[in-house]
């Protein structure tokens, strides 16, 4: 079954500027909305006025016409012929039209025609009769805006409707209007973002600054860990003061737990030297011991030699801690520290160990000729370890033009590549790979390795492939004759 996938996380900068961009684009189109509905409300209101005040001059002269008519007249009254005599005496300029609508069909005041269709001038002078305030405004495109007021003629159904319609001259700067204002809402909306993104960068700024340092913060250096409350966000100060005291805490601990090893380390490695002393004292001179005894002490005594070891390595942990480690860059010469680091390999391990020394020149490199044998022995100590007894070992030097290169190399188990990073942390050992019976692992030799060589200004790197062993490589400056 696979894994759930991890929910996804918003940092505090997202989610403040997605509210507020949220806010300034809910706030805009309802300002966008708002404005358009009042801009209509007031334009028909105020249209609605203009046309009743410009439309009592020419329904006046309709009226009067009707009121002329003989009862004979009003009784046949009215075909379109009629309606067509009652506006023939208007005179209406600037596209403005007059027409009358009724039972008798739809005549309009002269030159309509040049301006709109006849079918047109029906479908407004209806739009306008069916509107509860005999008012409408029209726009079929921002150049054909009208607006048509209908009033009911005196005299029923027969006499219809005079309608006036007039264009609306300032519609496309209206329209034109509307545009910049969507523009301008577009342009606060885009400089209210880019505002806010400056603005999110300097409210987190100091979160960032703190994310920063905390990452920098190493159990070697807690005395410089604590975090700076001037010119911090008040906000912040609880927790900074908080962080600051839990690091005075964990700085008293990690002093106490330093002083513990550094004394443990100490106190330890006089008594087990006393009692491999005495060990290697009756192996020396017990002749009458039984092979069974003889190996009994000899186990003892590489368990003692063990134990030193790793005392060794926890005391040279703590140093390093304390920044009380002593380790020379200086000049040396390279072939006699390896030749030391091959004979005490060979005399503590039964594999063959293969080199390159022979036919190699005189190589002289900066470092410390004792922490190298050290390095080397925790390399090949750490090959056979993971190899079988009678698997080979080799140590190949590579001169290169700036540096030197000791290769130890082995043909045992290997390591996963996705544990090829771990390897070189306290106290941590492989995954996947397996540790021969008898034999047991602290976790030290390889960081211990790391950090001479980092002190002596050199590096160790690795390879390894699963099933065919792995290759540790040292690298130290390499002094060039002049």
């Amino acid at each position: 079954m696979p894994s759930p996938q991890p929910a996804k996380r918003w940092s505090l900068a997202r989610r403040f500027l997605l509210i507020s961009l949220t806010v300034v684009l809910t706030q805009s189109l309802a300002s966008l909305l708002i404005t358009r509905e009042l801009r209509q409300i007031f334009l028909r209101g105020f249209l609605e006025k203009k046309l009743d005040r410009q439309a009592i001059a020419p329904l006046k002269d309709v009226n009067d016409q009707l009121d002329q008519l003989t009862a004979e007249q009003a009784k046949r009254c009215c075909t379109i012929q009629d309606y067509q005599r009652f506006l023939k005496p208007l005179r209406l300029y600037d596209g403005k039209v007059g027409m009358i609508v009724g039972n008798g069909g739809l005549a309009s005041t002269r030159g309509s025609h040049v301006l709109f269709s006849q079918t047109h001038l029906h479908a407004l002078a209806d739009r306008a009769v069916a509107s509860p305030r005999g008012f409408a405004m029209v726009e079929n495109d921002e150049h054909e805006a009208v607006a048509v007021k209908a009033i009911k003629l005196p005299g029923g159904a027969a006499t219809g409707h005079f309608v006036y319609l007039r264009p609306l001259y300032s519609r496309p700067l209206i329209h034109a209007q509307m545009m910049i204002k969507l523009a301008s809402e577009l342009t606060l909306i885009l400089l209210t973002t880019a505002i806010l993104i400056i603005a999110a960068r300097r409210i987190f700024k100091p979160i960032r600054s703190i994310s920063r340092e905390l990452s920098e913060i190493e159990l070697n250096t807690l005395q410089a860990a604590t975090l700076s409350t001037a010119g911090a966000p008040v906000e912040l100060l609880p927790i900074l003061q908080e962080f600051n005291q839990m690091v005075e805490r964990l700085q008293l601990s990690a002093s106490n737990q330093k002083q513990f090893a550094s004394t443990i380390s100490h106190e330890f490695r006089t008594p087990l030297t006393v009692i491999s002393g005495f060990i290697q004292s009756v192996l020396n001179r017990g002749e009458s011991l039984a092979e069974q005894q003889r190996n009994a002490l000899g186990i003892a005594n590489q368990e003692v030699l063990r134990l030193n070891r790793m005392l060794s390595d926890l005391l040279d942990l703590s140093r390093a801690d304390n920044h009380q480690l002593s380790i020379r860059r200086e000049p040396f010469d390279l072939m006699p520290s390896l030749e030391h680091g091959l004979r005490l390999a060979r005399a503590a391990h039964t594999n063959p160990i293969r080199d390159n020394l022979k036919g190699l020149p005189a190589l002289e490199v900066i470092g410390d000729p004792d922490r190298l044998v050290q390095c080397i022995s925790n390399l090949i100590g750490n090959a056979v370890k993971y190899s079988t007894p009678d698997s080979p070992i080799s140590l190949e030097v590579r001169p290169n033009p700036k540096t030197v290169r000791l290769i130890v190399e082995d043909q045992g188990q290997g390591i996963p590549a996705d544990q090829l990073e771990r390897i070189f942390e306290r106290f941590t050992r492989a995954e996947g790979v397996s540790i021969p019976k008898g034999q047991s692992s602290s976790g030290l030799g390889l960081s211990i390795v790391q950090m001479l060589m980092e002190a002596m200004g050199g590096t160790v790197t690795v390879r390894s492939t699963v099933g065919e062993g792995s290759q540790f490589s040292l690298e130290l400056p390499l002094i060039t004759q002049a």
